[in-house]
């Protein structure tokens, strides 16, 4: 459902902050309200924007807001204060770092290069020089930082490594975790998504080719497989690929948009499944149109478009979208011979799911391996009894379900009649 419009640009990056959206678009960061207020100018206007709350002693809770070159600090009052305000000769905010921070024990995280540095503890306008630590167990530089626990993570091109706050009296006050290196490393720094007990990526290590990864602890699991790792493979700008996570209708969701081939990718954490959300208008699909997510304290996800200002919704019990009118559901099956190459003949298909008080189900086939398509059938869902009679005969037969109707569609499976026949 259409939440709101904020401004004309690129959607950039959004946060849930003191009880408020913000939203960076084109090269301005809004703050939500009945009319939004202009905050913040960034340097430019395309590109990720990092948010990430944090805390100071000194200050309170505060969200800190950077893209790539400079940073900004906004306080539960909606007081903006420059990142550099304390560079002074020995402090020095840094720039160009990648513009995915995180925040632990007081400390704002920057990556700049292959060093990370830290501020000032719970002073996140004070970045000392001299405040920094390299990730140099292997030579690739940073794309991003995460949080795994008590430990920050730096995602490099072919390794990753883990960090822990040592009070060190000087220097950074992180040190190494020399035992929990990775030799993966991440391709899409905007893909990286932290949360809960674990911190997912798109990965690519010197072995070749690419695969979703997910970390739990310090033990990397592969949850693509190999149908996906053939689609990432086949991306030509995996590089800027944008992907997060987010958590609906008692499922967690890590979702990969990829833009060269105009495809999005979705893993069902809980029920290790992937499937496909897409953009649909006028008979073709493309990926879909957000690229960031925040959640907010009521338990929805509110989602911004990839270039008009609008934010979003994720609402469960709307069937229809707030933009674009009915949401299409299609499922594509696998070919099933029913174990055997002979003919069959199939007289009866029920779907077995939900009843609906309206809507239809649409149905056609494939012989021929996905090459053609019949006429489409059409199932009443009201039905206490919904099928579709004399589908005729096949050897290896495949499916095509459609659903565009204003109703919660659950399906389990489809439940066939069919005869065997002698050759």
């Amino acid at each position: 459902t259409t939440y709101k419009t904020f401004s004309v640009g690129e959607g950039r990056g959004i946060a849930y902050f003191n009880n408020k959206l913000y939203v960076a678009i084109g090269g301005t960061v809004w703050e939500d309200g009945v009319t939004p207020t202009a905050k913040i100018t960034l340097t430019g206007t395309t590109g990720k924007v990092g948010m990430v709350v944090g805390n100071s002693s000194l200050t309170g809770d505060y969200l800190f807001v950077c893209d790539g070159t400079a940073g900004w600090i906004i306080d539960t009052s909606g007081t903006v204060t420059n990142a550099n305000a304390g560079d002074d000769g020995t402090h020095t905010f840094p720039t160009p770092h990648a513009p995915v921070p995180t925040w632990i024990d007081g400390y704002m995280v920057l990556a700049k290069g292959s060093d990370i540095y830290t501020c000032t503890v719970d002073e996140p306008t004070l970045w000392l020089d001299s405040d920094f630590i390299s990730a140099e167990s292997f030579p690739d530089p940073i794309l991003g930082l995460a949080r795994q626990n008590n430990q920050v993570v730096a995602l490099g091109s072919t390794s990753i490594e883990f960090f822990y706050d040592a009070a060190n009296a000087s220097g950074s006050p992180l040190s190494r975790n020399e035992a929990a290196v990775i030799q993966t490393g991440c391709i899409s720094t905007h893909a990286i998504y932290q949360n809960e007990k674990y911190f997912a990526f798109i990965g690519q290590s010197d072995s070749g080719g690419r695969a979703v990864w997910f970390v739990e602890g310090f033990s990397p699991k592969k949850v693509s497989d190999e149908f996906i790792d053939r689609i990432l493979d086949q991306e030509t700008d995996l590089e800027n690929a944008s992907g997060f996570g987010f958590r609906s209708m008692g499922h967690m969701f890590y979702l990969v948009n990829l833009v060269g081939l105009r495809r999005t990718l979705v893993y069902d954490v809980d029920e290790k499944l992937w499937h496909e959300w897409s953009n649909y208008s006028s008979g073709s699909h493309t990926e879909f149109i957000c690229n960031h997510e925040t959640d907010t304290d009521e338990g929805a996800v509110y989602l911004l478009h990839e270039s008009d200002g609008d934010v979003y919704k994720l609402d469960p019990l709307s069937y229809q979208d707030g933009d674009h009118g009915v949401i299409r559901v299609e499922i594509i099956t696998n070919r099933y011979d029913m174990d055997t190459y002979k003919r069959k003949f199939m007289s009866t298909l029920k779907p077995v799911g939900d009843l609906q008080s309206g809507g239809f189900l649409y149905i056609s086939w494939s012989d021929d391996d996905y090459q053609t398509w019949t006429t489409t059938r059409q199932i009443d869902l009201s039905s206490t009894f919904p099928n579709v009679a004399r589908l005729g005969s096949f050897r290896r037969r495949a499916f095509k379900l459609v659903h565009e109707a204003n109703y919660p569609l659950r399906l389990e499976a489809l439940d066939i009649t069919y005869t065997e026949g002698i050759s």
